[in-house]
């Protein structure tokens, strides 16, 4: 094993028996809009490819408004998200 993260779990608490459920690849870019700080993941797995914008601030309703208002001009479908990423990799499926 090469992995010394693993390699020094298995040392502290006697873990051996590891299971690898697969992986994704995420890309993030922070950008500042409309007095915002938005960060924008394109996370990439074996069956296809999300995009996500994240956003922390005191006025997430203020925020919701302007990205939805921005992204419904400019003709871009949108969800709110329901699942996290580890659970959309153990889906093995893009959510509709």
């Amino acid at each position: 094993m090469d992995c010394n993260l693993l390699k020094k779990v298995q040392m502290d608490y006697g873990c051996n028996n590891f299971i690898c459920l697969g992986g994704f690849r995420n890309i993030r870019n922070v950008y500042v809009w409309e007095g915002l700080q938005l960060e924008l993941d394109e996370t990439q797995y074996e069956f296809g490819t999300t995009y996500e914008i994240e956003c922390e601030t005191d006025d997430p309703e203020r925020a919701r408004q302007l990205l939805g208002d921005f992204l419904n001009f400019h003709n871009v479908p949108f969800s709110f998200s329901t699942s996290s990423k580890f659970a959309i990799l153990r889906s093995g499926a893009i959510p509709a």
